[in-house]
C-alpha cells in the first residue's frame, strides 16, 4: 500500500498541474440554433454560443465565423419558453412500416400522439435580436449559464419546464 502511494505522489509531482480551461471553453454550447428570417422566409442553421467576458457571441458552427455579438451591458431582456409539437410524421412513419410489421403499430400510435418539446431563447437589445433554439440536453445549463456571465434574469415565458 505504501508503494502505491509513493508510486501515486511520484506521479502526480512529474505530471504537474492539470491544463486550466479557458472561460470560454467552460462557457460554450454547441447543440444551438439561430432562427433568422430572410426576406419572407425563415432559415435555421447550426451555430455555437460562446459566453465570454464582456458578451455573448453567435458562431457559425460549420465555419467559425462570428454571426452575432451581444454585449452583456447592452443586453435589455432575455425570454426562455417552449412548445409542444405533435410528433405526427414519427408515428405516421411507423404506421406504415406496421403494414409490413403488425408489431410496430404498438409503437407508432401512442408515438403519433405524444408531443415533442421545442426550447426557445430570445435576447433582445436596443438595435437586435436573436431567436435560438435549444437542444433539450442543453437548455438546462444554457440559462443558468446566461444569467451568471451577464447578470440578467431570464424572463420565462408560459410553463417553466
Amino acid at each position: 500500500m505504501l508503494r502505491f502511494l509513493v508510486i501515486f505522489l511520484l506521479f502526480t509531482l512529474a505530471v504537474g498541474p492539470l491544463p486550466a480551461q479557458t472561460p470560454a471553453s467552460q462557457y460554450s454550447f454547441q447543440k444551438v440554433q439561430m432562427i433568422e428570417q430572410v426576406g419572407e422566409k425563415t432559415r435555421s442553421f447550426d451555430v455555437r454560443v460562446v459566453f465570454g467576458s464582456d458578451g455573448l457571441e453567435v458562431l457559425s458552427r460549420k465555419d467559425g465565423s462570428v454571426i452575432r455579438v451581444f454585449r452583456y451591458a447592452d443586453i435589455r431582456r432575455a425570454e426562455y419558453s417552449f412548445s409542444k409539437v405533435p410528433r405526427w410524421k414519427t408515428g405516421l412513419g411507423l404506421g406504415i412500416a406496421g403494414v409490413a410489421l403488425p408489431p410496430l403499430w404498438l409503437i407508432a400510435l401512442p408515438l403519433g400522439f405524444s408531443k415533442h418539446r421545442r426550447h426557445w431563447f430570445t435576447v433582445v437589445t436596443d438595435s437586435d435580436f436573436a431567436v435560438l433554439k435549444l437542444s433539450k440536453s442543453e437548455r438546462k445549463l444554457f440559462i443558468p449559464a446566461f444569467e451568471t456571465r451577464s447578470g440578467i434574469p431570464v424572463t420565462a415565458v408560459g410553463e417553466d419546464k
